[in-house]
């Protein structure tokens, strides 16, 4: 069996067309939907790009294979020591090797997140431009049809593709957005008060803040495909126009790679499978163009599975399933259907059956975690999705919140006062998982609590953040800002920390001084104590 996985960073499922998008976005990947199974109810365990592709990778969780954010400890997967991998903790890539496939990829991931561990998957690693990420599509495509072309005669081989047009920012022909924008209305939510009341959430990528960065404020460097801000229903649109052209480009792109295939004459023998590391929020929580958030646009993937021999000639009501379903899912069901065996240490649990055309049994509800921009863990069950924060990073995130995402899809009403029952519920999931994966022995300490004195601080620091506030006219969203992070605990050296604090604790040291001399003498007089 040939098979090509395409993983297209940021590609939200309800902007395409087999997830009845009102938009004509993707015709080439409902081309291939017709002969697949769409899987609707797909989730990525741990976002964004990093932990989202360690995790699909290594069929764990991120908080067993140390991945759950994108710098420091937060980002260091939990190598093996010793010669070989561990026999029980292979890599996807790896176990497909032992099984007789020739592994190949044309991504520039590991380079883009330093995320080397990821080449251990392949037996050939090939980096379409220089470039450090953010590839355009022609240019992977180059490289992926000529590695076609050179093992077309062979079989028995995998092939992982990485497309990031869908990513901000949009850099595609303006020509594509303009066609989008040609092709039906953008959805009526966010409406211009919606729009108004999101002033209020502060964060990088939020509405006054869509181009904030750790370098400062910023205007748009794709001001044909992105607004500088979302002030009015007009930026929103033109936000929408762009990602909309953006996912029209790569599908075009995907249809110059499926006809290839049948150029070559191996695409009635290549399972072709098609998904994302995370998708996107589009006004949800006040986030813009971000997947900063434990939330249903970030985690919910698209999912197209073509596996000939299998999906090919299957009954309509077959060619989707609503199973609740994470991407470490994905390894032992490509292991089911090769017939081989799923290591003893993977999380993920075979949906081969579904692919078949089978029913399958659905979870209860799902943990979805997120480490880059916040620190928060999500439950996620058929109707309901309830989010924990840890750390707020620099995003107005509240501690607890908890939506009925069906009938509520924007996340616009928060339950977590109204519904008591269901949020203790939602909360024994999530302590249930918990202790599962890191509350027995043998388990490693889990990362997103091991990391909490520097947080999610890589790409925005809080104080220059909240400066920015206070420079921007918003000294009160500020204030909001540092009373949240002020909750958190004295910081305690138990560790080396990540940065010397020696000022810091001198200007402590003379704050707390000063205070002592203005007191007045102690009521019997007596010389106050010297330190």
């Amino acid at each position: 069996m040939r098979i090509i996985y395409i993983d297209v960073d940021t590609l939200r499922a309800d902007h395409t067309t087999p997830y009845g998008y009102h938009r004509p976005t993707t015709p080439h990947l409902q081309k291939l939907a017709d002969k697949s199974v769409t899987f609707d109810r797909y989730y990525c365990s741990d976002s964004p790009c990093l932990p989202s592709r360690t995790a699909l990778t290594s069929g764990q969780f991120g908080i067993a294979n140390g991945v759950i954010g994108h710098f420091g400890p937060a980002a260091q997967f939990r190598l093996d020591a010793g010669h070989g991998p561990e026999p029980d903790r292979p890599l996807l890539g790896q176990r497909l090797g032992w099984g007789g496939y020739y592994t190949a990829a044309v991504s520039v991931f590991a380079e883009r997140h330093r995320a080397y561990f990821f080449h251990a998957n392949f037996r050939e690693s090939i980096r379409a431009t220089d470039r450090m990420g953010d590839e355009e599509a022609h240019d992977v495509n180059h490289a992926a049809i000529d590695w076609l072309r050179r093992h077309a005669d062979q079989d028995d081989w995998y092939l992982h593709l990485t497309y990031w047009d869908p990513h901000t920012n949009y850099t595609q022909p303006a020509e594509w957005t303009d066609r989008m924008a040609a092709c039906g209305p953008v959805q009526a939510w966010p409406d211009e008060d919606t729009i108004a009341a999101h002033a209020e959430i502060y964060g990088p990528r939020s509405a006054l803040d869509l181009h904030y960065s750790a370098f400062g404020a910023g205007t748009s460097p794709v001001p044909h495909n992105m607004p500088d801000a979302i002030r009015s229903r007009a930026d929103f649109e033109h936000l929408i126009n762009g990602y909309d052209g953006a996912v029209a480009y790569w599908d075009h792109h995907l249809g110059l790679l499926l006809a290839a295939l049948e150029e070559l004459g191996i695409a009635e023998d290549t399972a072709v499978i098609v998904s994302a590391d995370h998708g996107e929020s589009f006004g949800e929580m006040g986030s813009y163009a971000e997947h900063g958030l434990a939330n249903e646009p970030t985690h919910r993937l698209p999912l197209v599975f073509y596996w000939p021999g299998l999906t090919d000639t299957l009954p309509e009501p077959a060619r989707h399933n609503d199973a609740l379903l994470y991407n470490i899912d994905l390894a032992p069901t490509l292991c089911d259907l090769l017939g081989m065996s799923a290591p003893a240490g993977w999380h993920g649990t075979s949906f081969a059956d579904a692919v078949r055309g089978e029913p399958i049994e659905s979870r209860e509800y799902l943990v979805l975690g997120h480490g880059a921009h916040t620190y928060q863990r999500s439950v996620r069950t058929r109707d309901h999705l309830y989010i924990r924060t840890y750390h707020p990073g620099c995003f107005r995130a509240e501690w607890e919140q908890l939506f009925h995402v069906t009938q509520d899809p924007y996340l616009t009403s928060d339950l977590i006062a109204r519904e008591p029952e269901l949020a203790a519920q939602m909360r024994s999931h999530l302590a249930e998982w918990w202790n599962q994966y890191a509350g027995r022995p043998g388990a490693l300490p889990d990362p997103m609590q091991a990391t909490l004195q520097t947080g999610p601080t890589y790409y925005n620091d809080p104080v220059s953040y909240a400066a920015h506030l206070r420079d921007t006219g918003r000294a009160h969203l500020a204030e909001d800002l540092e009373a949240r992070l002020a909750t958190l605990d004295i910081p305690v050296s138990w560790h080396a920390p990540d940065r010397p604090r020696t000022a810091d604790l001198l200007h402590r040291w003379v704050q707390l001084l000063q205070t002592r001399d203005q007191q007045p003498a102690t009521s019997d007089g007596a010389d106050r104590p010297k330190p």
